[in-house]
């Protein structure tokens, strides 16, 4: 039996201190990926098409309906691709989306620059001219908070 171990524990959580080795900064815009298009896929006019399709045994004549609903979703869909596209590159702040495109955001962070504090260090990798043996972003000293 362990008689004073759980009463020896402290019944206040343990503090974390945080030490800002590096100083906390964003860039000033973003690199510029591939962007999810917003828009409907058209899959439940495409199944209702392809389900006609095998009733008829592949004959377009009963299932034209169908196929001009088809293509009026593919078309609308298309026009709404190119409007996000064209808002997109021109970075056009608009209000109604949930979601900003990167020349949105980069448009956002050029209003608000941030202060050029050199290259960044977040990988923390060591440099050739420093030694194995140094201490750095304090990784073996236990009691200074990291």
């Amino acid at each position: 039996m362990f008689p004073t171990g759980p009463l020896k524990r402290s019944l206040y959580p343990k503090k974390f201190y945080y030490s800002e080795i590096v100083p906390l900064c964003l860039k000033n815009e973003v690199d510029i990926k591939r962007q999810k298009v917003p828009g409907g896929s058209c899959t439940q006019e495409l199944q209702a098409l392809f389900g006609c399709l095998k009733k008829w045994e592949f004959d377009d004549i009963p299932c034209a309906k169908l196929h001009t609903e088809y293509m009026r979703c593919v078309e609308s869909a298309e026009k709404a691709a190119n409007a996000f596209k064209e808002g997109a590159k021109k970075g056009i702040l608009g209000e109604g989306t949930s979601k900003l495109s990167t020349a949105q955001f980069n448009k956002i962070m050029a209003m608000f620059p941030q202060p050029d504090l050199g290259v960044s260090q977040r990988r923390m990798k060591r440099l050739p001219h420093m030694s194995y043996a140094d201490d750095l972003y304090r990784r073996k000293d236990k009691n200074k908070p990291n």
